[in-house]
């Protein structure tokens, strides 16, 4: 990571992939760079990720998005 988020722009960065949790649907079992402005890159390569990530100059988190999530009910 080019710059190191403060503990306040990760819980708003954090914020914002909980209120938009969806749109990651599609991008299963990938990584995913982003911010409060939205999906910066994704892929299934994590070195290629963070350096497209750092190239745009932007703080960022990564998320790897699970390829299933749900729940088990056992009867």
């Amino acid at each position: 990571m080019s710059k190191t988020p403060s503990p306040e722009e990760s819980r708003e960065i954090v914020k914002w992939l909980n209120r938009n949790r969806q749109q990651f649907k599609k991008y299963a079992h990938q990584y995913v760079a982003y911010n409060t402005n939205g999906i910066i890159t994704h892929g299934e390569n994590l070195r290629e990720v963070i350096d497209k990530a750092d190239a745009s100059g932007e703080i960022y988190l990564i998320y790897l998005v699970p390829g299933f999530t749900g729940s088990i009910v056992i009867l």
